[in-house]
């Protein structure tokens, strides 16, 4: 996620000299003047500086910051939409765009994004008015904190989903009772996400790499910069009532003071790739997804996977069709070749898994290489080893589907991919959102009057500040609709370990866990969980967690990793089950009595990751925080539990 929106904005970042204070007016017609080699090279020395600047401070969460990516952001993409809008040659928009962009990234990865994502962008701008470049900003730069990082007013965000009147289920119970074995074990399934296979990783390469994912053949030692400017940034950032502006000269102070402490990695004796995965900017080898396959079919008691996705790696500038759709049946077989017929995988598709990465278009678009049906169709393909054929059809269409696993148990899985905040798409029709939560709904009508539980599946977290706010309010709406249906929820995306509680005026009523991931990126352990259901409601019942320690894996790489229990949900935290009350009563008691516990979710976040910074009260609050907010700004329970923390 970081990798593209260093990309996105540093692509198109460009200033114009004509005084020390600069402002967005001035960027689209800089842009285009640099597109036709027409800047000074006193204004390109500018941009070089600012482009610089951009590199190391792009992480800082500070609000001086987003107030800046903001006002570039805007002015980058009203530039790039009247260089579209005049017909500039795609060859001259990529060339000017590259050479920018690799000011802050290397020549490599820049040319490739913007080669995979012009032509959508292309196809969005010449089609949707609507879509300005405010909008564009407002959904990409859209974050936790506030509604109004960069603000938009798009009426096309705002809809809202018709809820059915709720029913009693007994008298709608259409299932036969005598289809239940009563003799069955409790349900048992194996949850695992983000595996991100890297075909090309290399161990003993490159770890700390000059692209912004490494451990991989071909790659070479990046430059460090170990001066802090995180103090020194505010010198180049003047607010006034309209607008935010840069100075030029102290920025162009700041990246000369930068650039006197560089030094490539190499000096600094940094330790190669390890063999089973690597800690820093990397992802998974082979053979580690391999490894984690065995592990969790020596757990002879499982009797479903539920894989939440994520399958590609993370260079996202070299991805192709063929790549893509190479891991996509990888990943696939070697389930089924290792599982065979004793487990039912469930698979959910990530927002890696589409080509370009990201994109998920509405079903009306049919161009070649704009559409998403080719994803859908060839993963119901791959996967139809499990799917039913209704689960299959449904998988073609929307890239989601909904199957009965066990009399009385259907479990959902929603592409909710399509409300990502870097789905370009979402810009071209943001009503296509609503469409899925719509199907959604309509699936969890008929189980309500069929008598059955649900269980949901999705890549990314709800309430997650990916997802565009209109689809983490809705979606709130329905879990809380149908929340005697939906009985345990489960979701990808985010790497670490963590859970989702759901509020209504002020009770708890529902709780969505998170998978952690196979992948070690960033500075993380790899897991899978081991999950328990009750045969009668198929409510949650216990979370065990699974994990190896890469420091110690990596001593020995002839050795297969040593896998452990990293903890058990209810004795870990001593929790009499895993209800939304008891995990509520859990949250209020780490901010109160009991604070070693939020201690001790912090480190289980990480997956007692040997090289996660330590984590300060800040870093505390903010993972509880998340952990009870299901619509995105609802700060609420957030503030309550704030609050008491400090009291």
């Amino acid at each position: 996620m970081n990798v593209l929106n260093i990309i996105v904005f540093s692509l198109f970042c460009v200033y114009s000299i004509a005084a020390d204070s600069l402002g967005s007016n001035d960027l689209a017609n800089l842009f285009i003047r640099h597109s036709r080699d027409e800047l000074l090279d006193s204004e390109a020395k500018v941009i070089e500086d600012i482009l610089q600047l951009y590199g190391h401070v792009w992480n800082n969460a500070r609000s001086v910051t987003k107030g800046i990516r903001c006002f570039v952001c805007r002015g980058a993409f009203a530039a790039l939409m009247a260089l579209i809008k005049l017909d500039v040659s795609d060859e001259a928009i990529i060339n000017t765009a590259t050479k920018l962009c690799s000011i802050a990234i290397s020549e490599r990865v820049c040319r490739g994004f913007i080669g995979l994502n012009l032509p959508i962008l292309k196809y969005i701008i010449k089609k949707t008015p609507q879509a300005t470049p405010k909008t564009f900003c407002g959904v990409l730069l859209q974050s936790y904190q506030q509604s109004h990082t960069c603000e938009y007013d798009d009426p096309r965000f705002e809809w809202q989903i018709e809820l059915p009147p709720k029913v009693n289920q007994r008298d709608h119970l259409y299932y036969d009772d005598d289809d239940y074995d009563n003799n069955l074990s409790p349900l048992t399934v194996a949850v695992l996400s983000d595996i991100h296979v890297d075909m090309f990783y290399e161990s003993s390469g490159v770890a700390d790499c000059d692209e912004p994912i490494c451990c991989r053949k071909g790659q070479t030692p990046r430059v460090k910069n170990i001066l802090d400017i995180d103090e020194d940034i505010q010198e180049c950032v003047v607010e006034n009532d309209e607008e935010i502006l840069l100075d030029t000269e102290a920025a162009s102070k700041i990246v000369r003071k930068d650039n006197k402490t560089s030094r490539r990695m190499s000096d600094y004796n940094s330790k190669p790739a390890g063999y089973w995965g690597d800690y820093r900017n990397c992802d998974t080898p082979l053979w580690s997804y391999v490894d984690v396959l065995k592990q969790i079919a020596s757990h002879k008691e499982i009797d479903v996977v539920y894989y939440l996705g994520d399958n590609i790696d993370h260079h996202i500038w070299e991805t192709t069709y063929e790549l893509v759709d190479e891991v996509n049946s990888l990943i696939a077989d070697k389930m089924k070749n290792t599982f065979q017929r004793d487990i039912l995988v469930i698979p959910t598709i990530g927002n890696h898994d589409s080509q370009p990465v990201n994109q998920f278009a509405p079903t009306s678009i049919t161009g070649k290489g704009l559409n998403t049906t080719w994803l859908y169709k060839s993963l119901a393909t791959k996967w139809r080893y499990y799917l039913s054929k209704e689960a299959s059809g449904s998988m073609k269409c929307r890239g989601g589907f909904s199957m009965l696993i066990r009399p009385g148990l259907r479990v959902i899985s929603i592409n909710n991919n399509v409300a990502y905040k870097l789905n370009w798409w979402v810009l071209y029709d943001p009503v296509n959102p609503k469409r899925h939560l719509e199907w959604l709904v309509e699936e969890l009508h008929n189980a309500e009057l069929s008598g059955e539980k649900v269980h949901i599946l999705s890549h990314i977290p709800p309430g997650d500040q990916d997802l565009i706010y209109v689809w983490t309010r809705e979606y709130d709406r329905i879990v809380e609709r149908f929340s005697s249906t939906i009985v345990a929820q489960f979701y990808g995306h985010v790497h670490s370990d963590d859970f989702k509680i759901f509020y209504k005026d002020g009770k708890a009523f529902n709780v969505a866990w998170g998978a952690g991931s196979v992948s070690t990126y960033q500075n993380l352990n790899p897991n899978y969980k081991i999950v328990t259901f009750d045969n009668d409601n198929f409510e949650t019942t216990s979370i065990t967690n699974y994990i190896y320690n890469l420091t110690e894996a990596n001593l020995t790489p002839d050795k297969s990793p040593r896998w452990f229990k990293l903890y058990d949900m209810k004795d870990s935290f001593q929790l009499h089950d895993l209800s939304a009350t008891s995990m509520n009563q859990l949250v209020y008691s780490m901010v109160t009595d009991r604070k070693f516990l939020l201690d001790d979710y912090a480190v289980f976040s990480s997956k007692q990751s040997d090289l996660m910074p330590y984590c300060d009260t800040d870093c505390k609050i903010q993972m509880i925080c998340n952990s009870v907010t299901s619509v995105l700004w609802d700060r609420k329970e957030c503030n309550k539990l704030i609050d008491l923390y400090f009291s």
